[in-house]
Parts: structure tokens; sequence; C-alpha cells
């Protein structure tokens, strides 16, 4: 059984005993209420015929006397111990027909007789002889039956009004909650059949949860296309990169194929062509590995590091490395902040060597802490980034024509990995350029790292 037709049912069966419940409640209430009404008729009847028998003349007529206090559809009984009917008072014969029981004391009740139903009370008095009688009075209630009836037909029909609004409002309402998730699921369907992006359409003046549910569906597939394009965009860049390596080094292995045992400057030229390109793809294979671990598998192992240190230290592998000067620049002898050693290390990397390869001039290294934050600013005196580029550098592959060229060796990756890992310690990077004149990275790390 579907959701829609559980709604439905659940409600339905749900307010029908409600209301049967409730029906029920006042059906019985009511029979109850006249049934006592009748008994106390019945006796206060019975109470004023006794009392007017006890002042009664023996001579007068009995059974006139009593038909004034007989009742509409009723009878008045006298009944000896024995159980013999001496004197009956009816408006029918067919009350005479009823079973004649003695009573002892005063009773009165609701009796059902041969399928109808009576109100019988009985109260002891002396006859005529001295005797001890029963004086009975059996009343018919076929009014309070009929009534009854009618009471039931009542009920019957408030509950059909009740309930088959019910069913039907328990269907509309099954439909506005099921069809959102109806068309979520054929949305989905429709995704898995065709491999496209497809999003829900609700109703934008709505804001409850189903509204609520679409519109996080909507930016899901928003999130999962973006993903998509980008992991495509990736692929497609990654490929294309890795072809003009490969095919370098197909060439001079070719070239040394032919030539190398020859030709003593062509095997030097080939091996370190080679060499380079080897160089080259194992960074770039390095570093799109890295920027392909999504935000659970990019983890840093957080410790209390000195990021003065951790900047000279960085400058003196570079100055080694490349011959070049890198100034130190730091406003206080330490500057403690919690993160991973190894990754700030090489976001200095990725930066310096940004620095030293379009610039000829020393680098700068400036690090400093205000406030809560540790401040660190490289600065080279280069040939700097055309302003309408700076928000395209973090984009994976992307080389700024004029300056990324492939004689520098880079892959454009180094930067979109730089933020990767200042994202990772909470912080933020900037970058202010300027054609001609430098380039300064500034980056901002909050001293103490939540997780």
């Amino acid at each position: 059984m579907n959701i829609k037709n559980r709604i439905t049912l659940f409600s339905t069966i749900w307010l029908l005993l409600l209301v049967l419940a409730a029906n029920g409640t006042i059906y019985v209430v009511f029979q109850k209420t006249m049934e006592n009404e009748a008994v106390e008729r019945a006796e206060t009847q019975m109470d004023n015929m006794a009392e007017a028998l006890h002042t009664a003349d023996a001579s007068m007529d009995m059974s006139r006397f009593l038909r004034a206090y007989l009742p509409a559809d009723s009878m008045i009984r006298i009944i000896s111990e024995d159980g013999k009917s001496l004197l009956d008072v009816a408006r029918s014969r067919e009350m005479t027909e009823l079973p004649t029981v003695y009573r002892e004391g005063e009773q009165s009740e609701m009796r059902r007789i041969e399928g109808e139903l009576y109100t019988v009370a009985a109260h002891p008095v002396i006859w005529e002889n001295g005797e001890v009688v029963s004086l009975q009075l059996t009343e018919k209630q076929g009014t309070m039956e009929n009534t009854l009836r009618v009471l039931q037909v009542i009920l019957a029909i408030a509950t059909l009004m009740i309930v088959i609004p019910s069913f039907i409002g328990g269907r509309v309402l099954s439909n506005l909650i099921v069809n959102p998730i109806a068309a979520m699921i054929q949305t989905m369907e429709e995704i898995q059949k065709r491999g496209t992006f497809k999003r829900i359409a609700f109703e934008k003046k709505s804001n409850d949860e189903l509204t609520k549910m679409a519109q996080t569906f909507n930016r899901m597939m928003d999130l999962l296309e973006t993903n998509y394009k980008k992991q495509e965009q990736f692929v497609s860049d990654a490929s294309h990169e890795l072809k003009t390596p490969l095919t370098v080094v197909e060439s001079y292995a070719k070239l040394l194929k032919r030539w190398g045992k020859e030709k003593p400057e062509v095997l030097e030229e080939a091996v370190e062509a080679i060499y380079s390109e080897s160089v080259r793809m194992k960074e770039m294979a390095q570093q799109m590995l890295l920027l392909a671990e999504d935000e659970s598998q990019f983890k840093i192992d957080c410790q209390k590091i000195d990021l003065v240190e951790v900047a000279r230290e960085s400058a003196l592998n570079l100055e080694r490395a490349f011959g070049r000067s890198i100034i130190v620049d730091a406003a206080t002898n330490k500057v403690e902040l919690h993160g991973d050693p190894q990754k700030i290390k090489q976001l200095l990397f990725i930066l310096l060597d940004n620095a030293i390869k379009y610039s000829a001039a020393p680098v700068k290294i400036t690090v400093a802490s205000v406030e809560a934050e540790a401040q660190i600013a490289i600065t080279d005196r280069g040939i700097g980034i055309p302003k309408d580029e700076l928000d395209n550098v973090y984009n994976r592959f992307y080389r700024v024509d004029k300056s990324r060229t492939r004689g520098t060796g880079g892959t454009g990756l180094g930067l979109p990995l730089a933020k990767r890992i200042v994202d990772a310690h909470h912080g933020k990077i900037e970058l202010v350029s300027k054609e001609g004149e430098g380039t300064t990275a500034t980056v901002y790390l909050p001293l103490h790292l939540n997780h």
C-alpha cells in the first residue's frame, strides 16, 4: 500500500472511530436519560395511585377509579400473592395478555417483554378483603423506541456527513503531501535514465517542509552538476596538460633511439629534457592527487608551530635550491599558531616558488600577528598579474598567458592547492598585483584552529 492510501485510510478510520465513540456515548446517555425519566414518571404515578387507594371508599367502582390514573397505551393490574390477576384495567386487549407476575415491595424497572419495551412499576397495597396485593403499572414505551430509532438515523447520517468529507479531505491532503515526493521520484528516475541534472518545480510562495525539501533537492542537483562539470573540466585539463610532457618524452626517446649512441650532445639534451619533463609530471601528478581529495580526505595534522621559524626554514631551503635571495621580515621573534606544519611549508613553497619564477629581484616574506590572526605576506617585484586575471588564478590549470608560460615550468595547480590548504586552516588568501611592479600574496590564518 502506497503512502497516499495509507494517509487516507488512517485519517478516515481514525476519525470514524472517534465519531462512532462520540455518537455511541451520545446515544447511550440519551437512552439512559429517557429510561430514567420514564421510570420516574411511573414511580410518581404509582405513588399517586397508592395514596388514592388508601383513601378510596370501599363501595367505589375500582375499575373506573383506576382508569382515571391510566396513561395512554398502558395497563394497571392488581395481582394477588398467588400470582392471580384480581383486576386488569387497560386501554387495549393486547395489554391484558401480558404475563402476570407478582412482585414484592416497591419496584420499578424498564423491561423488554415479547420484543416490546415496557416500564413496569409495582407498589404493595391492601385490597378490599384485607389481603396485601401488588399494584402494578405497565406502560408501553413505543414513543421512546421511535425516538431512539430516529436518533440512530440522525447519528448515522451525521457520521456519514463527517466521514465522507473527511475521506475527501484526507485524499486531498495526501495528494498535497505525496505529490512533491512523487515529483522527486519521477525527477530522480529521469535523471537516472537520461543522465541529466533536472530540478523539481515547486510553488515559491509556500514555505512548508515539502517546499524546503524540493529546494534542498534542487540545491543538491546544482552542487552535483557543478562538481560534475568541474570533474569533466579537471579530466579534460589534466589530459591536455599531460599530453605535452608525454609528447616531449616520446619525441626525445625516439631521438635517443635513433641518434643517442652516435651523438653525445643529443644524448645529453634528450636525457635532460626527459628528466625535466618527468619531474614536472611528477609534481603535477602529486598536486592533482591532492586537489582530487574531498574535504573528508584532505585532513590536517594540527600541531603548535612557530610560523616565523617555518618561514625562515622554507626561505633557506629555496635560497639553496634556486640560488636566490629571500628576505624574512618578522615583527616578533615568534608567532605561534595551531596548524599542519607540512602543509604550511607546502603553502610557503608554492607561493615562494611562484615569486621566484616570475621575479628576478629578491623576494620578501613578512610575518606578523594581529590580535587572534597570523599574517604572512610574500612579495616579489616581478612582471605582475593583470587585474582582470586575478579572479581566475585559483582555477585549476589556469595560467596567465603573459607570465605563466611553459618555460617557467608552471602547471597551473599551485595556487588552487595553496587556497585548498588555507581553506583547510579556516583562513583566507589575497593577491594584490600590478603589472610591471610585482605581486603580494597575503595569507591570513587563525592562531587557534577550531575543528
